[in-house]
């Protein structure tokens, strides 16, 4: 093996293990369930405390989405952290490509597991399963935290806008990557701040995460832009108590479209800016972001 191939995995290997340490230390464990003809991959602490459901974004599998976090909130919930449909592990016998298929599936896990109520939080991609998942169930939630998410105000020019940033033809392009120096893209996309590490670092993460899902992965995002006008008209009139965080920086969703959401949502929503954070902000700016967590939650 090449010494560059050594390295990268001598890098994903250190990655692994510090995430699994932080899992660890929240007392999650990885389950793989069976349900209506889906394979569900979850992390669940299984304490006997208030649920709390986490959703992961379009480039991380949950735990690589949420470990910043999962210690802090595993002290006062417990904690399930699905993996949508084409991450990690989970797998449907069905061609599930739309949101409305994520929504269901995350339904079908909490029926699975006998849960009713939960708080909910959303990231990105998994922000707007959130949202629709709460306007379907809303009795169903307690508190609800909506992250960067490309909900009812994303518009096409913001798309074209990020593809022409980062040089690539199609979104698709861009949160699929086809190659170790796509994915080291996407991740500067993610953090609003360029990656200084070789593209061959990245190798050994595109291999275990992007290359055998890529196809699905790619439906999945194709699905999402072509519903953008359908998501637009979608209208939320769930009366649930709603966090939206955002990053100034965030290079996908403006903060604009933050502001506007925001407003629509009304007086039960309010919106927290973290300054330099990136659309990833939970990562970037994991401090801040935990604070806002603990001042909205109690």
């Amino acid at each position: 093996m090449k010494k560059s191939g050594i390295i990268a995995k001598h890098v994903f290997n250190k990655v692994e293990k510090l995430i699994d340490k932080k899992m660890g230390k929240a007392d999650l464990s990885l389950f793989l369930a069976e349900i209506q003809g889906h394979k569900i991959e979850y992390w669940d602490s299984q304490k006997d405390l208030p649920v709390m459901i986490l959703l992961h974004g379009f480039g991380a599998t949950t735990k690589y989405q949420w470990f910043k976090q999962v210690v802090f909130l595993s002290k006062k919930y417990r904690l399930i952290l699905p993996n949508l449909i084409h991450f990690g592990n989970t797998t449907t016998e069905k061609e599930k490509i739309g949101v409305a298929d994520q929504v269901e599936m995350v339904h079908q896990l909490l029926e699975f597991l006998g849960i009713g109520k939960f708080t909910l939080m959303g990231i990105s991609y998994g922000g707007l399963v959130s949202v629709e998942l709460a306007q379907r169930f809303p009795r169903s939630i307690r508190q609800l935290i909506v992250v960067d998410a490309p909900i009812k105000f994303m518009l096409k020019e913001d798309i074209t806008s990020v593809c022409h940033l980062f040089n690539v033809e199609t979104v698709e392009d861009l949160f699929v990557p086809d190659s170790p120096k796509g994915l080291k893209k996407m991740w500067h996309l993610s953090s609003g701040k360029k990656i200084y590490l070789p593209d061959f670092v990245f190798n050994e993460f595109y291999n275990r995460m992007y290359a055998e899902s890529r196809a699905n992965k790619r439906g999945l995002m194709q699905n999402l832009i072509a519903s953008l006008k359908e998501f637009s008209q979608h209208e939320y009139d769930f009366n649930i108590e709603t966090q939206l965080i955002w990053g100034d920086d965030d290079l996908v969703i403006p903060l604009e479209r933050a502001r506007l959401l925001n407003q629509y949502l009304g007086e039960k929503s309010q919106l927290h800016v973290i300054k330099n954070g990136g659309h990833m902000v939970n990562l970037n700016k994991p401090e801040e972001f935990n604070q806002v967590l603990k001042n909205f939650l109690g």
